[in-house]
């Protein structure tokens, strides 16, 4: 089983030198794939339950995967083409415009009403936080992705400081989406009514505290995430 995933997570589609795909991405990708599955099981449950068909937790799960497959995209092209800063500002605004998705979902659990006599409460709990988990993890691992790439584009602290100011502005994102009720979809569509709201929010105390707080919160999970990753990374060198 160990050499089946060390073979997995090494082997490279070689269409370029260095490879612009390798399975390490893909299998990362397959595994959030598998939770959302999970995810949508738990809801399809839920429905032959005779609940009400509600789309609304799919479609967001959907706009969490989009952060993901743009910074996916962006880590894979800047193996190849370390040089092009142009390419790599387009993908971080498309990137960052959507990353809010990912962790708007963790506001889902506003939704939930506590009922302890009744069954689909447990349910209703277990499926809320399952959307939630996969969203957030999705959001995760385009951080780290995007800021790899920053990191192989940009000098250190160019891309540090990036990271670090991409973390309130998603959590602005997701003030936006649960109170202003607006999207990512309105940069293109309404960009005078996100001009509105940005400025409408500046001396509003519930969008400081909602920004910092979604910040703080990917932070600290992001730092736990990198640790892991980066000691697993010195670990396996030092073992070979």
């Amino acid at each position: 089983m160990d050499r089946l995933i060390d073979w997995i997570r090494n082997y490279k589609f070689s269409v370029s030198d260095p490879p612009i795909i390798t399975m390490e991405g893909l299998f990362s990708l397959l595994l959030l794939l598998l939770l959302s599955i999970a995810a949508l099981t738990f809801h399809l449950i839920r429905i032959l339950f005779n609940s009400p068909v509600d789309f609304s937790l799919d479609w967001n799960l959907f706009l969490s995967w989009i952060p993901l497959i743009i910074a996916f995209s962006a880590d894979s092209l800047s193996k190849r083409f370390e040089s092009n800063v142009f390419l790599l500002t387009i993908l971080s605004l498309a990137w960052i415009a959507f990353l809010p998705n990912a962790p708007y979902m963790i506001t889902d659990l506003a939704h939930l009403t506590v009922d302890y006599q009744r069954d689909l409460t447990w349910h209703d709990i277990i499926m809320l936080f399952s959307y939630a988990e996969v969203s957030l993890f999705n959001g995760l691992v385009s951080l780290y992705w995007i800021h790899r790439s920053w990191r192989r584009v940009f000098e250190k602290r160019t891309a540090n400081i990036l990271l670090v100011i991409s973390l309130p502005l998603a959590g602005f994102g997701v003030y936006l989406g649960r109170v202003r009720r607006m999207n990512s979809w309105d940069v293109i569509h309404e960009p005078r009514a996100i001009l509105n709201n940005l400025l409408e929010s500046i001396l509003d105390r519930t969008a400081w505290v909602f920004s910092m707080e979604i910040g703080m919160l990917l932070g600290i999970l992001y730092l736990v995430l990198w640790a892991i990753i980066r000691f697993r990374i010195r670990h396996s060198k030092k073992t070979n």
